[in-house]
């Protein structure tokens, strides 16, 4: 029984491959797709707004804004909710001390009206007059890309 050295290469090196050969480990593939599953719905999170239905407007041409926001949202009923709430605000006063203590704590925030297209355009300015006599400086528009 005494082999020669070339044939017990032979017999480590035959091993060595039939450990490596469709050897996958499924560890890391469930960790990316894991992390992909966490992300997407993260990402999908900050877009979608629930229970507010709004047929917002569209542009050709819509700016990119940056900073501190406030979003305010108006239904075509004229019900107005802030900051993705799905409860709407019981009273226009109750929106500008909310309004009043956005304006303390940001200098430079930028209010977003999230306006249904239907909404009448009296109404948008009565609130945008309530919103510059809260403090805030800069309105925004949101719409859709046409």
């Amino acid at each position: 029984m005494n082999k020669s050295w070339l044939e017990e290469v032979r017999l480590i090196s035959s091993s060595r491959r039939s450990r490596t050969l469709g050897a996958y480990e499924l560890a890391p593939l469930v960790d990316v797709i894991l992390m992909l599953v966490i992300f997407s719905l993260m990402v999908t999170g900050f877009i979608y707004t629930p229970g507010i239905q709004v047929d917002l407007p569209a542009v050709s041409n819509p700016n990119a804004i940056h900073g501190r926001l406030f979003s305010v949202t108006i239904t075509k009923n004229e019900q107005i909710y802030i900051k993705n709430s799905t409860t709407p605000v019981s009273s226009m006063d109750d929106l500008i001390s909310q309004l009043k203590k956005f304006a303390e704590q940001t200098r430079d925030g930028i209010v977003v009206l999230k306006a249904d297209s239907k909404v009448q355009h009296g109404f948008l300015m009565k609130l945008t007059e309530n919103i510059r006599a809260a403090g805030v400086r800069k309105i925004a528009f949101e719409t859709y890309k046409k």
